[in-house]
């Protein structure tokens, strides 16, 4: 997959998603186009939907990736 153009703002996390406060989750799922996890996953905004690139050591963006899905 190949992306051109710019995916929104970026936001990394300063901890791991569960430990980030539930105004500051709810934040990053409706503004963001790309989230870096705290534990190096990344995802990324494709048609509105959240896409895993990378898993992190953790699999934290897969955690990231169910719970955005349910807040939407």
């Amino acid at each position: 997959m190949k992306y051109d153009k710019p995916r929104g703002h970026l936001f990394s996390l300063p901890k791991p998603w569960l430990e980030v406060r539930q105004a500051l989750r709810d934040s990053v799922v409706r503004a963001a186009g790309e989230i870096r996890t705290h534990y190096d996953g990344q995802l990324i905004r494709v048609h509105g939907l959240w896409e895993v690139v990378k898993s992190g050591t953790h699999n934290d963006a897969d955690v990231v990736q169910r719970a955005a899905e349910g807040e939407l």
